[in-house]
């Protein structure tokens, strides 16, 4: 009957009504409280890998505490101003040289605050600190947005951020995974080309052929071939593209066999290994660019041989898949070396931190990896002892 009081019908009004109102800021609430965890995460996890940092450090300095700490705390800022866009040409050339000035510069950096430190721990000290800086720019980031939202109330650049946080997430942790596998000489998911590059050159003797980079001449499957990484173990990538150029240059290579990590796709195994042609080489310091026009111009073909795993799985301490994969990438090489049908360069693209220059010493990179894992599943079965109930303590599952 019109004009009739409905209670129910008021209360739902009501309920539309508060929720116009109020929605909005309970959403923004929400996703604050979200960004907050996640940047106080981030910070701890970057405090912590300070910690490690000093620790690996210790005594092999002249500071005193306040002034290492005051030092760390200054480097954490270091930034790279991105070069000019408005002309490409000569874009390349300027990614090389900051990304090289980058290096450097956190090379020089550690060398000032150590002492007595031998230079393969004070590159693994740059590193560290390296993937350190990214956690903690990723905090400032989300710090950053965090007082965004609070000042304009839009829950809009929030929500974009959240949709993004489970990446972010995965590579912040896979960054702070990194510091301690480089500070203890472990190899990463990134080392594979490097640590099968090591397995190939056996006890041939190693020279050096560029910028931190070593080369190895040797018979394979009755072809020359040049073996090509950057010198371990420290954590370093190496000159690839100038050790490639400087070959080429002198010798009539037939081929270039590239070894390295991938990004896989979800579904695909870690570890798995494909073929196919081109320079597998990351996008960093543009030195792809450069040795892909070289040989562009020298007529020589490039096969690239991948090892895939998760982006994140390249920077965390190196799945036992990506290491089983090793006669997998051996078969693969010796397939491209016979197509080649003379003078090859087999490189094993990537960083090559706790992984030597020999087979020994890759024989001694692949057992740290075996004792990681080891120690990782011994305590994964603790924990996962400690979290039974107490009936199936006694009576199993």
């Amino acid at each position: 009957m019109f004009g009739q009081f409905d209670p129910l019908s008021l209360i739902f009004y009501i309920i539309i009504f508060a929720s116009i109102f109020f929605l909005p800021k309970l959403m923004v609430y929400q996703i604050i409280s979200l960004l907050e965890a996640k940047a106080r995460s981030y910070e701890e996890m970057t405090e912590k890998s300070q910690k490690l940092i000093l620790k690996k450090i210790d005594k092999k300095t002249k500071l005193s505490k306040k002034e290492m700490d005051s030092s760390i705390s200054r480097i954490m800022d270091y930034f790279v101003v991105p070069p000019d866009t408005t002309e490409t040409q000569g874009l390349a050339k300027k990614v090389r040289d900051l990304t090289r000035r980058h290096d450097k510069k956190l090379d020089i950096f550690v060398e000032d605050i150590t002492h007595g430190m031998d230079k393969i721990d004070q590159k693994n000290v740059a590193a560290g600190l390296m993937h350190t800086i990214g956690i903690y720019q990723v905090s400032k980031i989300i710090r950053h947005f965090i007082e965004l939202i609070k000042e304009t109330k839009n829950f809009t650049i929030g929500m974009q951020l959240q949709i993004m946080l489970p990446f972010i997430d995965k590579q912040v942790k896979a960054l702070y995974a990194s510091v301690p596998a480089f500070l203890d000489r472990l190899p990463v998911g990134d080392c594979i080309g490097p640590l099968y590059a090591a397995t190939l050159i056996g006890d041939t003797k190693t020279e050096n052929i560029s910028e931190g980079t070593v080369v190895a001449k040797k018979k394979i499957n009755g072809s020359d071939a040049y073996i090509l990484k950057a010198d371990g173990p420290a954590a370093n990538l190496g000159e690839i593209d100038q050790a490639v150029r400087k070959i080429v240059s002198k010798e009539k290579i037939a081929k270039v066999i590239t070894v390295d990590a991938s990004g896989k796709l979800e579904g695909e195994k870690t570890g798995s290994v494909a073929e196919g042609i081109g320079f597998a080489m990351g996008p960093r310091g543009a030195e792809k660019f450069f040795v892909e026009s070289f040989l562009i111009d020298k007529g020589v073909s490039v096969d690239a041989i991948i090892v895939k795993m998760k982006s994140e799985e390249a920077l965390m301490p190196m799945p036992k898949d990506v290491l089983k994969a090793l006669p997998a990438i051996d078969e693969a090489v010796k397939r491209s070396i016979k197509e080649a049908k003379g003078k090859v360069i087999i490189a094993g693209i990537g960083v090559t931190a706790g992984v030597g220059n020999s087979k020994e010493a890759a024989e001694e990179a692949k057992k740290a990896v075996e004792r990681y894992h080891k120690k990782l599943d011994a305590k994964k079965k603790e924990e996962e002892r400690k979290n039974r109930g107490f009936f199936e303590k006694i009576f199993g599952k």
